[in-house]
């Protein structure tokens, strides 16, 4: 008989952005962004808007009388420096209200660009803190949210992730004040992703959905959330990695990385974001591909811990019943050779980074959530199990 005992806890669970999703969501962008402001500042990077996206945004936001600013400076793994350089000119032009189009980096960029539109200061200013907690004084910019990718969850979650270069580290920003009002979530925009980001967000996305479920802090909401983006994931990632105009894929791509982003935002992430987040901020590694190259390595730390939680994705994921988590170890491994993953050599990972990396993903605050306790001689083997790691990729 199944131990209920866990799902008897108390816990909290919030949602506090409205969400619409299908395909041509989008649409509605100037009806949404004009019951919050008038003077929208856009902020998306510069791929998104050679890719066409932008402009027929930005184009009904003119229609229906407002001024939008594009700031369309927005980097992977975006700095704090840049994040303060939107908020100034948002602040020139007299914004009141944000719209983010474009990845978890420009979603993420927005948030805290919303924090210092309204507070003042530079985005580091509100960097989460372990002790002090949420930095965020009040209600912020309000933020309608038009994801690009399906990786990140960010339109749903309460956090900004940026790099502050002086000390190689990504900041987390968190605050319910840093919610995005509205996500428009429109699978359309996904269709002509490169297969390369197709992969990465979508490992990100599963990244998500596993942590999310085997955190030690997860809750019975976050799991039915985490489980369904599981099996969506598993059942669509690489279909949409081969054939990036099947719409029902992207479309079940980007409702798992939806409900991934629920998910984990009302648990957490934990030592696969710790080293996956590291190597974004020391080498510049894009997200989705770290927590890909890091996922098979910690699920085998923390099979330990919670190997029927591991079974259990395993079913979700459409494997075997089974008691036995060496399957979905090894169909996340699959997943990565299949998606042409690099490896931590290919993205000029040495042994000589290990240290550095350590004391990073040391820092980030996820870590006692991790169903393993982690520290210095974890992590350690961990970059060497994933360093020595020479798998050939598969089509």
């Amino acid at each position: 008989m199944r131990d209920w005992r866990g799902v008897l806890k108390s816990f909290p669970f919030a949602i506090p952005t409205r969400i619409s999703f299908g395909e041509g969501a989008a649409t509605a962008a100037a009806e949404e962004t004009r019951a919050l402001g008038r003077r929208p500042v856009v902020i998306t990077d510069p791929g998104v808007q050679a890719a066409g996206l932008v402009d027929p945004i930005t184009g009904s936001l003119k229609r229906a009388g407002l001024t939008p600013l594009v700031f369309a400076e927005v980097e992977a793994n975006p700095r704090a420096e840049t994040v303060d350089r939107g908020a100034a000119a948002a602040e020139e032009h007299g914004a009141d209200v944000i719209v983010a189009v474009g990845g978890g980096s420009a979603l993420d960029s927005a948030k805290a660009i919303s924090a210092v539109l309204a507070h003042g200061g530079s985005c580091l200013d509100y960097e989460y803190d372990a002790v002090v907690g949420d930095r965020v004084p009040g209600p912020s910019t309000p933020i309608v949210a038009i994801p690009t990718t399906s990786g990140t969850g960010s339109e749903v979650t309460l956090w900004a992730i940026v790099t502050d270069i002086s000390r190689n580290y990504k900041a987390p920003i968190g605050s319910p004040h840093l919610a995005p009002r509205v996500a428009l979530v429109d699978p359309s925009l996904t269709v002509s992703l490169p297969p390369a980001v197709t992969a990465g967000t979508g490992m990100d996305a599963l990244t998500h959905a596993i942590e999310g479920y085997t955190a030690r802090c997860s809750n019975p909401i976050s799991d039915a959330l985490c489980l369904y983006a599981a099996e969506l994931v598993s059942s669509f990632l690489v279909r949409a990695f081969e054939d990036g105009a099947d719409l029902e894929a992207r479309s079940g791509m980007m409702l798992a990385s939806l409900l991934a982003g629920m998910g984990f935002g009302n648990s957490d992430t934990a030592a696969v974001h710790s080293m996956g987040e590291a190597l974004g901020g020391l080498k510049d590694i894009p997200h989705g591909v770290a927590m890909a190259i890091c996922l098979p390595h910690v699920l085998r730390l923390n099979a330990q811990a919670v190997p029927e939680r591991l079974a259990r994705l395993g079913v979700a994921m459409g494997l075997p019943d089974s008691s036995d988590h060496e399957p979905v170890i090894d169909h996340v491994e699959g997943l990565v050779r299949r998606l042409q993953i690099p490896t931590l050599a290919d993205c000029g990972v040495t042994e000589e980074d290990v240290p550095a990396l350590v004391q990073i993903a040391l820092r980030n605050s996820g870590n006692p959530d991790n169903p393993v306790d982690v520290d210095e001689e974890v992590f350690t083997r961990l970059y060497r199990e994933a360093l020595a790691d020479r798998r050939a990729t598969t089509r």
